[in-house]
């Protein structure tokens, strides 16, 4: 049924994993009004987004968007108003047991055969100390996904093990970061379309390349703690790429809202 009600069963499970899949929560017809701006997005890739992994040997120009990063909040002007993003706000509130406010979304595309993976990495890694236990995470794939075309994977438990420490992914431009985790405790997590991910801001998580046939998209939901004012103190690891102008920023410890990039692109 789409739209549950968090189930004291789903609240167990994320306080003891620090993910959690909730089955057919989201209608065919929201997930093609989704869909249908995302697609808008790759149409003006050039534009509308950056390449999440930019190869260090390729000028701006010569990106082979191996990760179409985006956001639907570009073309969608009342983005805001679908349902799907109440119902991401009320169950994430449960699952957190606190109130979570809509912070920004990204779409992440992978194209067929020639994609990169999105590394093993936390979310507080990128948003810094501000975001402390404050963040959580609701991942929508818009076709069914598995370890072939990039499903998410988990490390079990990860959220109780603190921030790690990241570095930057070597041979790339951009801000992608990586962490060391125990990949014994993985788990993958094929999904249907339909299906939602959940996953707490200090669970490492990762998807592998897309080797599949088609697209793998993608719309990452980012949810904080109401009052939380955005990113902030962050961790020496951080940097920040506008990918307008090829330059590199290292974020102070004040507070930012989130969004910013050199086409308009979130970057987390």
């Amino acid at each position: 049924m789409p739209y549950p009600v968090a189930s004291p069963e789903h609240i167990a499970a994320f306080a003891e994993h620090g993910y959690l899949v909730v089955r057919q929560a989201l209608p065919a017809e929201e997930l093609d009004r989704i869909e249908a701006h995302c697609d808008l997005l790759l149409a003006d890739k050039e534009r509308l987004a950056n390449d999440w992994a930019w190869d260090r040997g390729e000028s701006k120009e010569q990106r082979s968007f191996r990760i179409v990063q985006s956001s639907p909040t570009l073309v969608w002007p009342d983005i805001a108003a679908q349902p799907y993003r109440a119902w991401l706000a009320s169950f994430a509130s449960a699952l957190m047991s606190r109130e979570m406010a809509f912070w920004y979304d990204q779409f992440l595309g992978k194209p067929p055969g020639k994609s990169a993976p999105t590394y093993w990495h936390q979310d507080e890694g990128y948003w810094g100390g501000n975001l402390f236990d404050r963040g959580i995470t609701g991942w929508i794939p818009l076709q069914d996904v598995d370890t072939v075309n990039g499903c998410m994977h988990f490390i079990d438990g990860g959220h109780r093990d603190g921030v790690l420490t990241h570095r930057l992914v070597e041979g790339v431009q951009s801000d992608l970061l990586v962490c060391e985790v125990d990949e014994g405790r993985a788990v993958a997590c094929p999904m249907a379309r339909g299906d939602v991910a959940f996953h707490h801001s200090k669970t490492p998580h990762m998807s592998n390349a897309n080797t599949g046939p088609a697209w793998r998209k993608a719309v990452t939901n980012h949810l904080q703690a109401a009052g939380t004012g955005g990113s902030g103190d962050h961790y020496p690891w951080r940097v920040k790429v506008n990918q307008a102008t090829g330059e590199r920023t290292v974020p102070g410890g004040s507070h930012d809202p989130g969004m910013m990039g050199g086409m308009g692109g979130p970057q987390r």
